[in-house]
């Protein structure tokens, strides 16, 4: 069984290790506005702090560029079921950083979008 969480810890080591790496060559992508079209909450997994982190959201957005449709998904903290469920409505803006040369390569950052929802949004 130790072997498990051994797998596990590695496995989430390598997919915060990428998600650091999306995060840094992002940071120098071209920044276009999108529209939040589709939400979901979904459970934390590995991601919850606590029993009572349980969920989190995920929004789906997409945007307009050179007559084309994009999108992506940006994801928020882990938080309460409830609490994940009465926050993730409506059909906000959010700012999206694009590869240009892969416009379907696509992060939102934090930074970016401080102040934007009513949840703390995760970078990658």
């Amino acid at each position: 069984m130790a072997g498990l969480f051994l797998i596990d810890s590695i496995r989430r080591a390598v997919r915060e290790r990428a998600r650091r790496k999306r995060v840094r060559t992002a940071a120098g992508w071209p920044q276009i506005t999108a529209k939040v079209n589709l939400w979901k909450v979904l459970p934390a997994g590995d991601a919850a702090e606590s029993f009572t982190q349980t969920d989190y959201i995920e929004g789906g957005f997409s945007f307009l560029l050179n007559d084309e449709y994009y999108g992506g998904y940006l994801r928020s903290v882990a938080m309460g079921r409830r609490e994940a469920e009465k926050l993730a409505v409506g059909s906000p803006s959010v700012m999206v950083r694009y590869n240009p040369a892969n416009p379907d390569q696509t992060v939102v950052l934090a930074e970016d979008n401080a102040g934007s929802f009513p949840f703390e949004v995760i970078s990658g």
